[in-house]
């Protein structure tokens, strides 16, 4: 398997001249912990993470004990007034479409990173994180396992076609599914990741998903977060 299979689409995207302001609002709203920076040309130029905010906040504080005492103060505001450019990791590790499973998790492993950009060109295409390295563990068995007997590209095609119609029929549910929702689609099996409110919604998810014709099992591993 490769980067291409697994790898998280659209990609959530911030400007260098963007405000840490809007950087936070986004990482909230999308429910993602880091951001892809790119510039005028739509090219790389960093990525912005929760941990680079919290860093320049403590910064500024020098004391995190006593980081609660500062939020709503003038400092503060003028740290969140900072453009994306000025706190962001430049030194980001990058990998291809083409690039296997296995090579990724060793990047993770040897820059002590959790996310991947995959590249086309200098364009973000998509993002690899760990939490994809899991699910394609789970779907599809350890990444090693699938180079042994690679998928025809004819299935790959059909898999990914199957996995936007069983998301399109989940989502018309309207179901509250939460930035988490995803849909991997492996020889026919869809695999279902997210948060439903209850059981009935995962199971209507599941049989929204083996409805679809092409579909032959549909596996759920969302999590039941009941709501308040």
């Amino acid at each position: 398997m490769y980067a291409r299979d697994v790898m998280s689409t659209p990609v959530i995207t911030i400007s260098t001249g963007a405000t840490v302001r809007d950087a936070a609002r986004l990482l909230v709203n999308s429910q993602v912990s880091a951001l892809p920076v790119v510039d005028e040309r739509n090219a790389l130029a960093g990525i912005v993470s929760e941990v680079d905010l919290i860093r320049r906040v403590v910064g500024e504080f020098n004391d995190p004990t006593q980081l609660h005492a500062h939020l709503g103060s003038p400092d503060s505001q003028e740290v969140l007034s900072l453009t994306v450019a000025e706190i962001m990791t430049t030194a980001v590790v990058t990998a291809t479409e083409d690039t296997s499973l296995d090579d990724v998790a060793t990047l993770m492993l040897e820059h002590q990173t959790k996310r991947i950009p995959i590249m086309r060109g200098t364009g973000v295409i998509g993002v690899v994180s760990r939490i994809d390295l899991v699910k394609a563990m789970l779907s599809h068995g350890a990444p090693g396992a699938a180079a042994a007997t690679p998928a025809p590209a004819p299935a790959a095609r059909d898999d990914e076609s199957l996995r936007l119609q069983v998301t399109t029929a989940i989502h018309r549910l309207g179901i509250p599914l939460g930035g988490t929702f995803d849909v991997v689609v492996r020889h026919g099996i869809a695999h279902l990741w997210g948060q439903v409110g209850s059981v009935e919604e995962d199971k209507a998810c599941q049989m929204a998903a083996i409805k679809m014709d092409g579909v032959t099992d549909a596996i759920s591993h969302m999590q039941v977060m009941p709501r308040r």
